[in-house]
């Protein structure tokens, strides 16, 4: 069984009768006409009461909204592994004198009054981060055996390669993303996709120790073996969050093929080496970007048998299919456009991520959206420049200045002119970033600051484990923006931020930036509200007959999703009048808007996936804990394998009487029609 996600526990249902998510926070609930103006991808899900513990630190939170649920999450994952410095004791008078009647009346009054407000201030305000995390690993002394009777490693988790095919009375046997389960005397190496709860779950820092040592000699070095597997990037997360020792840890290098076992029963150098032309008996495996967030890979693994014989799993994790993947060259031989089919390769089985697996899920391209979002900002400056009406239009002209701006000019006359927008991107511990550097490129490099809010300082070291060279270059340590001449300044933010205008405002105000920026915007990407309703997958009472959705199927292959920044962005916030409501924030200097800005594949992506790839077997890895849900999966597979029979021949004679219109729609499609 697949170990459940964060998002799968957050879209558990709670407590109330009717609860708008995504937009409100709880005390916006009572005026959702208001709330659903500010995004066009609300979602409303039918719900009911149960407990949900936070899964770091157990904390019943089923009373929370989704954004809240996955923000306090997100608060617990950075709490646990990177500690503050404590604040300094206060010095104790010596022989104090005891308060009077009045004295300690006042202070109460004073303590109600002043302290909350003071600490919901300090919620949204950034500061200079503290020290957090010692880069040296502490070798443990001793380690106590964990609780609890942990279930063994299912199927699902489990690959298997055949040492001495065809008799498979031989197999040699790994895991992937499978941490959270009891030791298995079978397996000595466990692959780790990418680093997501969903997958790294349960690691810890003497699970290696664990599954390597037999007793306490932690000192002696030459019984440290590379037992995890992964890219540099997610083994250097590994590190940094969780202590993980690197002796355990093999980085592998994207789209660079190992050796990681001879079947020959030679040791293989540091659990690993590069062998991109070897063909010895052994597995290999060779990381190839998955397009989901930094680190991500999908593994390609080859097990050449005893015989000579090759037997190939790809393991897909969690990926976002773009053209890149599907024209790959790693994955050229298995392209079915590639060549003639007699001469492409087959992968025996795909594992494949079916979060999306439903037509429904129809999004547009994540470059598609980013490219939009980043000419948006950009032609909303260039206009106002110019004096055109876009700016004005959807925004306004704020033509009353605030009280204490009109104070703070009167006392500095050379007060600095304000950069037009603050654009706050929701981002979790890791993902998101590839729209704030879209951004960023589209505006002459303007910088990109990470809020350190919410127990975020470790943040900042996150990104820089990615190694990504311009995002080095635009990181700034000014909130400002001030040494930059570009008209916006962009913030990485909790999600929760960017769940509710009031909470937006809180954060704009609170860090005083109405005096250095005219409006802030804030960017909520996610997949998850794009479309409608609370579950994901294929519904329960779709019944998937082949013939039936082929006209389905050739109609979503044949149109490419658009998306405008006028029609699907801009729109969602029409533009307002000023408000005068008491309280309220004012809603010409605040926007939310929510971007289909999805990690996983869609449902369109997914079928041209496995329609191009030639393939024995696909095996969906989410949502297969239902049975409905998975007859249902499988059926749809079969739809795609009737499509790639009419594409590239092979058609059975159970095939017949296929409409000859929708045989030629798929005909014409080809990987350019991606």
């Amino acid at each position: 069984m697949k170990q459940r996600s964060i998002f799968e526990f957050t879209q558990r249902k709670v407590e109330s009768t009717n609860e708008i998510i995504e937009i409100m926070s709880e005390n916006e609930l009572d005026n959702t006409d208001t709330a659903t103006e500010e995004s066009c991808f609300s979602v409303t899900i039918e719900t009911k009461l149960e407990d949900i513990s936070c899964p770091i630190c157990n904390i019943n939170i089923g009373k929370l909204t989704l954004s809240d649920r996955t923000d306090h999450v997100d608060t617990c994952l950075v709490r646990v592994t990177f500690v503050q410095e404590p604040p300094k004791p206060l010095l104790k008078q010596e022989n104090p004198r005891p308060p009077t009647q009045q004295e300690e009346l006042d202070s109460n009054k004073r303590r109600k009054l002043e302290i909350p407000k003071d600490a919901e201030k300090l919620k949204y305000m950034n500061s200079t981060p503290s020290s957090t995390k010692s880069d040296q690993i502490k070798v443990p002394k001793s380690i106590t055996p964990s609780k609890g009777n942990r279930k063994p490693i299912p199927h699902l988790k489990r690959m298997s390669f055949p040492i001495n095919p065809p008799t498979k009375q031989q197999s040699y046997q790994i895991s992937v993303d499978a941490f959270s389960f009891a030791p298995d005397d079978n397996i000595t190496q466990y692959f780790l996709t990418h680093f997501h709860s969903d997958h790294y779950g349960g690691i810890s820092k003497k699970w290696a120790y664990e599954r390597v040592f037999t007793d306490d000699d932690f000192d002696n070095d030459s019984k440290y073996t590379r037992i995890i597997y992964c890219t540099e990037i997610t083994g250097k997360l590994l590190t940094l969050y969780f202590s993980i020792d690197p002796r355990f840890i093999k980085h592998l290098k994207m789209d660079t093929r190992y050796l990681v076992k001879s079947y020959n029963g030679e040791a293989v150098e540091d659990g690993g080496i590069e062998s991109m032309e070897g063909n010895g008996p052994g597995l290999y495996v060779t990381p190839i970007t998955a397009n989901h967030c930094p680190g991500a890979a999908i593994f390609l693994f080859e097990s050449i048998g005893l015989n000579g014989q090759k037997y190939r799993i790809l393991h897909c994790g969690d990926f976002r299919v773009n053209k890149e993947i599907l024209c790959h060259p790693l994955l050229e031989p298995f392209n079915l456009q590639s060549r003639s089919p007699n001469e492409v390769l087959k992968i025996d089985k795909i594992y494949l991520d079916t979060t999306y697996m439903s037509p429904v899920y129809n999004f547009p391209a994540q470059e598609l959206v980013c490219e939009t979002v980043a000419t948006m900002f950009q032609d909303l400056l260039l206009e106002q420049q110019q004096g055109e009406s876009l700016f004005s239009t959807w925004f306004g002209m704020l033509t009353q200045s605030r009280i204490t701006d009109f104070l703070r000019i009167q006392q500095q006359p050379t007060t600095k002119k304000k950069k037009k927008f603050l654009i706050l991107v929701g981002t979790y511990v890791i993902g998101k970033e590839k729209l704030a550097i879209t951004i960023s490129k589209k505006l002459d490099n303007c910088p990109i600051y990470v809020s350190n809010i919410n127990s975020r300082k470790s943040k900042l070291e996150i990104l820089k484990t990615y190694q990504d060279q311009y995002l080095d270059q635009v990181l700034t340590s000014d909130d400002l923006g001030d040494t930059h001449p570009s008209e916006c300044v962009i913030h990485l933010v909790p999600m929760k931020i960017v769940s509710s205008i009031q909470e937006l405002s809180n954060y704009f105000n609170h860090n005083r930036y109405y005096e250095s920026f005219e409006r802030c915007i804030g960017l909520r990407p996610t997949g998850w509200s794009f479309v409608p309703g609370g579950n994901r997958g294929i519904k329960q009472d779709e019944s998937l007959e082949p013939k039936n959705h082929l006209h389905m199927v050739a109609d979503i292959m044949s149109i490419r999703p658009q998306f405008s920044y006028l029609n699907n962005i801009l729109s969602q916030s029409p533009p307002v009048i000023k408000s005068s409501t008491k309280g309220k924030p004012d809603r010409q200097l605040y926007r939310i808007y929510a971007l289909p800005y999805s990690e996983h594949s869609s449902f369109r992506e997914l079928a041209y996936f496995v329609v191009f790839m030639k393939s024995d077997i696909v095996i969906p890895t989410v949502n297969v804990e239902n049975s409905t849900n998975a007859r249902n999966m499988d059926a749809m597979i079969e739809i795609w394998n009737l499509v790639q029979r009419i594409k590239f021949g092979g058609l059975k004679a159970v095939d017949r009487n296929i409409d000859m219109e929708v045989i030629e729609k798929f005909e014409n499609i080809t990987l350019d029609s991606f």
